[in-house]
């Protein structure tokens, strides 16, 4: 189900149900002459799409701008950067309306960067962190950790109710298998498998890009190799 096209009983019964719901975030971003600037949140939105198949999801609209600085070219390569905290925002935002509207299960999932060092993450994480403990304050009141009440509270962090668990900040790929590269061997066969039509493989190894050296040596079939093993990874959450 696609967040903008359902109709209000349609999430009334997603959240009856606790349905997940996947927010794709991404960049504009440089990829080298073969692959297109949103090639971060095209690989993230369109394997949801895929998941969508064995799996009841909503898919909210992707946020295609993230922090993309300009590490790999300058403003001449048409990157747009977006500061941290203005994805911050955006994002603090879009958690607060989904919980208030009674959400439970938020996932974010972004396909920009594996390593530890992930601006795009660190402002979602940020972001989530601080919505959590904002709502609870507001749901369950001031001082609601300390409450008498709140004495089961470690207990029932195995339900399905664990605010800790309301929102969810996770990289696309398996966190055991992740295969990090720029517009090469990897990221453009994930791309090759979701939207052949984007990848332009008469312009593999047309630039003088480093890093994409290792896109000549990718295929359809490495893509949907490792598109598969995402999916398997994720129907196992779902």
């Amino acid at each position: 189900m696609r967040l903008e096209n359902a109709y209000p009983e349609q999430l009334e019964e997603a959240k009856r149900k606790n349905i997940p719901i996947f927010i794709p975030v991404g960049t504009i971003e440089y990829h080298s002459a073969h692959l297109p600037l949103g090639t971060d949140t095209q690989v993230a939105f369109h394997t949801l799409e895929r998941l969508e198949k064995t799996r009841e999801i909503i898919i909210a609209p992707p946020v295609w701008y993230g922090p993309s600085s300009y590490a790999v070219r300058g403003p001449e390569g048409n990157s747009v950067d977006m500061d941290g905290t203005v994805l911050n925002a955006t994002m603090y935002n879009i958690y607060m309306s989904l919980l208030k509207s009674g959400f439970r299960r938020i996932y974010t999932v972004i396909a920009h960067q594996t390593e530890d060092f992930n601006p795009t993450e660190t402002a979602c994480l940020d972001a989530s962190r601080r919505v959590i403990f904002k709502f609870l304050e507001e749901t369950r009141g001031i001082g609601w950790w300390g409450d008498r009440k709140m004495q089961s509270f470690y207990g029932t962090l195995d339900s399905e109710d664990n605010p800790w668990n309301y929102i969810r900040v996770c990289p696309i790929y398996p966190p055991r298998d992740m295969k990090g590269d720029h517009a090469g061997k990897y990221e453009t066969s994930m791309l090759w498998a979701l939207r052949p039509d984007l990848v332009r493989e008469d312009k593999i190894g047309m630039s003088d890009d480093w890093f994409t050296e290792t896109a000549k040596d990718a295929s359809l079939a490495l893509g949907e190799e490792m598109i598969g093993q995402i999916i398997a990874y994720w129907e196992s959450i779902v």
